[in-house]
């Protein structure tokens, strides 16, 4: 089943646009009178039918709609994003597919990239999450420091941050099904013993969540896929 995003939605009517506008009706050529299934991302799913056509979008009636019941468990990665965007981008495509809520950009001392085309990721995590016929879409946030994001974190009932060592424990024990977790990923250069000395003075628990050296997005991978199987 094909789904398209639309935005700017009434009661009875809504507009397909961009590159939603582009795949519907240039690339699968969907026609006047067509019915599509549909979704805003925040719940909705439902079916349209084409109303018109014009050079850059199309009119929909709503003909049915359903409102999806979101989740009460929340899944938050705040990760230093590499320095080679497709790495980036890799990570937030497959973090939506794999169960993802949000996705906080972080920065920090050795942080390899600090600024981001979030616009960009967003379409991304639009696309990943049509894909995966998720209709609550994620959220991916603008980037905040370290310290923004420890204060940021403390409204969530499990707070942890990669950090390996051989006597830190692993986030699959203590991962005890809270509603709301939020893991901190840093960078290549890894955390500073500061950064680290405050995540914990902030109750967010250092956890293994390898045995082995990842890359930062495959870490970034790897903890949201340990987080969601808890559940």
């Amino acid at each position: 089943m094909i789904v398209f995003y639309i935005k700017n939605t009434t009661d009875s009517e809504a507009t397909i646009e961009d590159e939603e506008y582009v795949h519907c009706c240039k690339v699968l050529r969907h026609k006047v009178g067509d019915i599509i299934h549909i979704t805003d991302g925040q719940g909705i799913s439902g079916t349209a039918s084409i109303e018109s056509i014009s050079k850059k979008s199309a009119s929909l009636k709503i003909l049915s709609t359903i409102e999806h019941e979101l989740s009460p468990y929340q899944y938050t990665v705040a990760m230093a994003p590499p320095k080679n965007r497709s790495r980036w981008e890799w990570f937030v495509e497959k973090s939506v597919e794999i169960g993802i809520t949000k996705i906080i950009p972080l920065k920090t001392k050795n942080s390899e990239r600090t600024k981001l085309k979030i616009e960009r990721s967003q379409k991304i995590i639009r696309s990943a999450a049509i894909q995966s016929l998720r209709y609550h879409h994620p959220i991916i946030t603008e980037p905040m420091s370290l310290d923004q994001l420890l204060e940021y974190g403390q409204s969530y009932d499990a707070k942890y941050i990669g950090h390996y060592k051989p006597d830190h424990k692993t986030l699959l024990s203590q991962h005890n099904n809270p509603l709301s977790s939020i893991i901190i990923i840093g960078p290549e250069g890894d955390f500073t013993e500061d950064e680290i000395t405050s995540s914990v003075n902030n109750n967010f628990l250092p956890v293994n969540i390898s045995e082995n050296r990842l890359r930062t997005e495959t870490a970034g991978i790897v903890a949201i896929t340990q987080l969601v199987s808890a559940h």
